[in-house]
């Protein structure tokens, strides 16, 4: 029951909702988890802005302002451009968000809230929210519509290659939303996996068990430290596909 439970929670949140009147309010262990780690990076926003006296404080505005010039140059102006400077602020919050989101999950009590589609789904929306607002912001209604006819493309063709750019800027928002996901899930499935063996095992035969436990704890540990890698990269992931994909509306030809 322990072992359903555990995976039904990456597709189905059980919700707490209260009600006020007639009106629901939708509490879910998810939605817990989101507020959380929306506090803490608005706390830790504040702490970076502030230049205190003390080493602290000093220190984690030093952080604060090289985070902010590594997504500046290594990820929003070489996907963007220097148009993509005025969404700085998006993409630091996107990349911490994702990072905090992939990492609640190891705190007991928490969720890893990216292990479910429904959240990876609504930041890939937000990412192509943002590339629908940058299309019209540069080039207008109709020259966003422009965009998805490759300039030289013979009149003949463009019943045909209009509705399939638009598919693939379809695709590419879905893509954001299941890759993140799968690697989240997979993770989980894995360390579960895992930890199961020593009960299968141990089930037919006590010793055996015993001794499956060393071996199965230690690739334990091992796929833990593989999941904190996997949940930096896949922040980074996400977060570099969204400024290629919104730079590639900026500069489309």
């Amino acid at each position: 029951m322990e072992v359903s439970e555990t995976i039904a929670h990456h597709i189905l949140d059980h919700d707490f909702g209260v009600m006020v009147g007639t009106l629901h309010l939708p509490v879910t262990a998810h939605t817990v988890t989101m507020v959380c780690i929306s506090l803490v990076l608005l706390l830790t926003g504040i702490l970076m802005a502030r230049r205190g006296k003390s080493v602290f404080s000093r220190l984690l505005h030093t952080a604060g302002e090289e985070y902010v010039a590594f997504m500046r140059d290594g990820i929003v102006v070489p996907g963007m451009g220097v148009e993509g400077k005025q969404f700085l602020s998006y993409f630091c919050t996107l990349f911490l968000f994702i990072l905090f989101s992939n990492l609640a999950g190891l705190i007991p009590q928490m969720k890893t809230i990216t292990s479910n589609i429904s959240v990876t789904g609504g930041l890939a929306l937000c990412s192509g929210a943002l590339i629908v607002y940058c299309g019209l912001k540069f080039h207008g209604l109709w020259g966003f519509i422009k965009t998805f006819v490759p300039g030289g493309t013979p009149w003949w063709l463009v019943p045909l290659i209009f509705p399939l750019e638009v598919i693939s800027l379809l695709i590419r928002v879905c893509v954001l939303a299941i890759r993140l996901f799968a690697n989240m899930l997979s993770g989980h499935m894995v360390l579960l996996s895992l930890l199961l063996i020593i009960f299968i095992i141990g089930g037919m035969s006590k010793m055996a068990g015993t001794g499956a436990a060393i071996p199965a704890m230690g690739l334990e540990i091992f796929m833990t430290l593989l999941e904190l890698l996997v949940a930096f990269l896949q922040a980074y992931v996400f977060t570099l596909l969204t400024s290629i994909y919104v730079g590639l509306v900026i500069h489309s030809h």
